[in-house]
């Protein structure tokens, strides 16, 4: 695979969508020594996000490739200050879903910047990217927020529970964890596979691109994963 850039739901083009897939399982992380590589990482040229924590009980970190309509969930990691290691994912695009328990990537961290290797798929994976900010405050993206490409409304309530209404309705609550928002125990009902409807787990989060704030969300479960975004209202 050649190089490709990652992006979690910065054009409006990109609807939510979802794939499903078979069972599996993952594991709890470790951490061999300080880590200071957490936070969120973007490649501007190529549109490219990266979600990275370490104190994460699973899915330390995620991916979206959204060029290919696809994301990537890791399942654990080991770390060290400068280096994070991942193994176990969880792929799906718009036509497949892949689960591996032995599949690895490893992070590297120098400075701001972080790049991130792998053999997936029998292919090579190399994206390299920078931090950047963390994500906007609860109180600045409260409201609708809503993808003109495909209808999706993304509704974000003073007390933290949200409503997304696209590919499936989806209700839960944000909390906030550092650079972004954990959820956990989502709802998906109504999905457009019925297969998909659920209990889901993952991350919100914002981003700014072309001056523009994007409200963007990756969740997940054994048999599915969820993404796609909203420009901020």
């Amino acid at each position: 695979m050649k190089n490709k850039g990652l992006i979690v739901g910065l054009i409006a083009s990109v609807s939510l969508v979802g794939c499903g897939g078979g069972g599996g399982g993952s594991s709890t992380p470790s951490s061999t020594s300080p880590f200071s590589g957490s936070g969120i990482y973007v490649n501007t040229a190529d549109l490219a996000v990266m979600v990275v924590d370490s104190s994460r009980s699973a899915n330390n970190l995620v991916v979206g490739d959204f060029a290919n309509n696809g994301v990537y969930f890791t399942d654990s990691a080991i770390t060290t200050e400068k280096q994070m290691k991942t193994k176990g994912v969880t792929y799906a695009d718009a036509s497949s879903f892949l689960k591996s328990s032995s599949q690895e990537m490893t992070a590297n961290f120098t400075g701001n910047s972080v790049s991130l290797t792998a053999v997936f798929n029998g292919s090579n994976l190399a994206y390299s990217m920078d931090k950047t900010s963390d994500s906007l405050q609860l109180s600045e993206i409260v409201g609708t927020h809503t993808n003109l490409s495909d209808g999706s409304t993304w509704t974000i309530n003073a007390d933290s529970s949200f409503t997304v209404n696209g590919i499936c309705t989806i209700t839960g609550t944000l909390v906030r964890n550092g650079a972004y928002f954990n959820v956990n125990n989502a709802n998906a009902v109504s999905c457009a596979q019925a297969s998909m409807n659920g209990t889901y787990s993952g991350v919100f989060l914002t981003v700014k691109h072309g001056g523009i704030d994007y409200v963007a969300g990756l969740l997940g479960n054994d048999t599915s994963l969820l993404w796609g975004s909203a420009p901020k209202s």
